[in-house]
């Protein structure tokens, strides 16, 4: 980090909002109660279309609200905040998704690591999907051989004790990530290329090729339950923005190893995969799946329209 020990007060964070006024204000109202706490809180809107910056600006008013003309996708979003957090002098950043809620001492834990390590750049709180019924939704994230580019740590585990050491992973979930300013000062901010989705994993990997590490710490905890933005689950919109984000990913930054799986599981398997979405009501998403990596592989744009693709099935099936 910079030149003596980080505070919680050194740390602005960011959250994007679109759409989800009510949503992020809860958000907000936990962020509110750190103790200690953030020094400055950001909220970028994304072009929404429903109340959210009245209601947001009448409930939080002490908040730095941006507002973009158009929706911009997380990274889009998310480095409006991050470049006005720098600008005002924020020695780290702490990325919050607007869905999360972090625990009073979450930030404090989280800075507390990054004195006690500050050549690690990046560090990652212990995420539940379900705090009351104690489902964990990551502990860091690790890549394997398998479908999907990369696994989320304790995804849908019990939380029996298993991820309790602070440790280094290969990558973090950009929900809830602390990074410090030097890690943006060495590779940029978050390639918003990507729109949604699998950025993070990128961003931590540019930052892990300048020398940084991502430091799991299991002390911090928020829940987080995931999803909402792009249909979650097995959505189409979903689907398709984390298979495209992985191709990209791999363009950048694959191995022999990675490609291999991309191959097997992403391309070959497919056909299975598709017959049994399919059985399951889900051969949409699967398609979109296909078509994501596809055009990831080959370097192409997003295409957007896959976020609707939800909205319109529900309305074909409502309608019927």
């Amino acid at each position: 980090m910079t030149r003596g020990l980080l505070r919680a007060g050194d740390v602005h964070v960011v959250v994007v909002n679109w759409n989800a006024g009510e949503e992020t204000c809860r958000c907000l109202a936990a962020l509110a109660q750190l103790a200690p706490p953030a020094g400055r809180v950001h909220v970028v809107d994304n072009g929404s279309l429903d109340d959210s910056t009245a209601r947001i600006a009448r409930l939080h008013p002490d908040v730095a609200l941006h507002r973009n003309a158009e929706n911009r996708g997380f990274a889009g979003g998310a480095n409006v905040g991050v470049a006005a957090a720098l600008a005002e002098g924020a020695r780290a950043v702490w990325l919050m998704n607007n869905d999360a809620r972090p625990d009073v001492d979450a930030l404090g834990r989280l800075v507390d690591a990054a004195c006690r390590l500050p050549e690690c750049g990046l560090y990652g709180p212990k995420i539940f999907r379900d705090r009351a019924r104690g489902v964990l939704w990551s502990c860091g994230v690790e890549f394997r051989f398998g479908p999907n580019l990369a696994r989320l740590r304790g995804f849908d585990e019990i939380d029996r004790g298993r991820y309790e050491t602070e440790e280094v992973v290969e990558s973090l979930t950009g929900c809830g990530l602390l990074v410090s300013r030097e890690v943006f000062a060495r590779i940029g901010l978050l390639d918003d290329s990507y729109f949604a989705y699998v950025e993070d994993a990128d961003f931590c990997a540019r930052a892990a090729d300048a020398g940084f590490l991502s430091l799991y710490v299991p002390a911090s905890v928020l829940e987080h339950p995931g999803g909402g933005a792009s249909g979650g689950g097995y959505g189409p919109g979903r689907k398709y923005l984390t298979a495209h984000g992985a191709a990209r990913f791999l363009r950048r930054h694959g191995t022999a190893s990675r490609w291999a799986s991309f191959v097997v599981f992403d391309l070959l398997l497919w056909p299975a995969l598709f017959v049994v979405a399919s059985v399951q009501g889900r051969g949409l998403a699967a398609i979109a799946k296909l078509c994501g990596s596809i055009g990831g592989a080959f370097g192409r744009p997003a295409n957007l329209g896959w976020l609707k693709a939800r909205t319109r099935l529900q309305k074909s099936e409502s309608a019927r």
